[in-house]
């Protein structure tokens, strides 16, 4: 059985639920029409703020969170595949995996109609999730360069996860500049910021499933009598 549709819908139904979500949301007012990812207008949390939008993020975000932890799970197996040896990195990449979904469950459960005492709680989920998600990327995209056929078969994929993390990078040092230095123009850009900062984080998912396909990454069923 192949197992990169798994890591596809990994990186497809998070980006899918926060843009749905925000259809929704437009629809019925609770957000203005805008596009996101350019005009900073929303939140992320906001389009999952209140019914009918709510019951969509929270449905869909929450499986979202498990898959993404089986998705570093398996990330695992497939290094070892590949023949990475670095056994201690790869025990790194299994927690940064967990504690990086852990963070997506605890920000998609207390969103919404959770009191406002929970907001810190939510908020740490969210840094959470995008804080290890980045390192975690970072260190699959590390230990891949480590293998040299893989350079020189998929050299054009290790590029391009290399610019998504680049890209990444930029974001989060923008962010964190702009709060402190500009803390004006840091309140107009930080939505469209987390919007983009989660299209990047999705998109190197999608490459790395497109590496599981092209490496015939697979799990075998079978049976003795």
């Amino acid at each position: 059985m192949h197992l990169y549709p798994l890591a596809l819908v990994a990186g497809l139904l998070p980006l899918a639920t926060i843009n749905a979500t925000y259809l929704l949301s437009a629809s019925f007012g609770h957000v203005a029409w805008c596009i996101p990812y350019l005009d900073s207008c929303t939140s992320i949390s906001a389009t999952g703020r209140y019914p009918p939008a709510y019951f969509v993020f929270k449905g869909a975000m929450i499986p979202a969170a498990v898959i993404l932890m089986a998705y570093w799970l398996l990330n695992v197996h497939w290094l070892k595949q590949l023949g990475c040896c670095h056994k201690n990195w790869q025990r790194a990449l299994t927690l940064l995996g967990i504690a990086a979904g852990s963070g997506l469950i605890v920000y998609a459960v207390l969103l919404g109609s959770i009191p406002p005492e929970y907001r810190v709680p939510r908020h740490t989920g969210v840094i959470a999730f995008f804080g290890f998600s980045f390192f975690a990327q970072l260190l699959i995209t590390w230990l891949i360069d480590q293998r040299p056929p893989m350079g020189s078969h998929y050299s054009g994929h290790l590029r391009w996860l290399k610019i998504l993390l680049s890209l990444d990078m930029v974001l989060g040092l923008a962010t964190v500049i702009a709060g402190f230095v500009i803390p004006d123009l840091y309140s107009q850009i930080d939505n469209a910021v987390a919007w983009n900062f989660t299209l990047l984080l999705c998109l190197h998912i999608m490459l790395t499933a497109d590496l599981w396909r092209r490496t015939d990454f697979r799990f075998n069923f079978s049976a003795k009598p």
